[in-house]
């Protein structure tokens, strides 16, 4: 089932950056070049290193990093972290590499839009009004050859808030479940353990949906594996724990690429 999101070459990004605007589509023109390549991002966030996602200073709901919560008499206190938050240019960043997920992968630079554009391709793909939405990315692999049609598409989404990003992704996940339902057959429960704040799975015959909340991060990935089905699962889990793990890690301000 192909996503609203498109992803396109990199070359000529500058030129369909307004096209992708008005569409809603995510197609090279915000950034471009990247991890797969040994590119940099270019465009209106450009690193002049591999991104930190963090915020400077500033929790994702603004306002300096959350105080400690008083504790009881005799109790520890225990520190309130800000949730995990990544910023357009750490969403590059945070996107996976064909290495994270195998080495018989092949694909394009990840693409990743803002602020208009990012928000309209979050609604299409949500049925949600995505309020805080800053950046939407896509990152799409094929197995080499394309010998047993597997395919992987990894989408995220960077919300201001954990809020915000969670109205998003319950309502990416019963778009999914919409989606492949149409065909008459509901889609089953899926078993993920991804280390994701938030987990929904299921699947449709070799088509697999993982929907997960990171923190202000949503994250998608839509994966065709026409292995039985717990090998298929296990290769979709480790594919879920691979995004997480790199969204986590571009948070932290570490290189997962290094």
């Amino acid at each position: 089932m192909a996503l609203v999101l498109a992803l396109t070459a990199c070359e000529g990004a500058n030129a369909q950056a307004g096209k992708a605007a008005a569409n809603g589509e995510l197609t090279g023109g915000a950034v471009t070049g990247g991890p797969a390549s040994g590119g940099m991002a270019t465009g209106s966030a450009t690193p002049s290193a591999p991104a930190t996602g963090k915020r400077a200073s500033q929790s994702p709901a603004g306002g300096g990093e959350r105080s400690s919560a008083p504790a009881a008499a005799g109790q520890p206190i225990t520190p309130r972290m800000p949730p995990v938050w990544v910023d357009a240019t750490g969403l590059y960043y945070a996107l996976p590499i064909e290495r994270n997920i195998g080495d018989v992968f092949v694909g394009g630079d990840p693409v990743v839009v803002q602020d208009g554009a990012a928000r309209s391709a979050c609604s299409k793909e949500t049925s949600t009004p995505c309020a805080g939405v800053q950046a939407a990315g896509k990152k799409e692999m094929d197995a080499r050859g394309n010998a047993d049609k597997t395919r992987y598409e990894f989408t995220l989404f960077t919300f201001e808030t954990e809020e915000q990003a969670n109205t998003a992704m319950k309502g990416l996940a019963e778009h999914r479940r919409k989606s492949s339902a149409q065909d008459g057959v509901p889609a089953k429960p899926l078993t993920v353990d991804s280390g994701a704040d938030e987990t929904e799975a299921f699947r449709d015959g070799e088509v697999h949906y993982v929907v997960m909340r990171i923190g202000t991060v949503v994250a998608d990935v839509l994966a065709y594996v026409s292995y039985g089905d717990e090998i298929a699962r296990g290769h979709v889990e480790h594919a879920a724990i691979a995004q997480v793990a790199r969204v986590k890690s571009v948070s932290s301000g570490i290189n997962p690429d290094r």
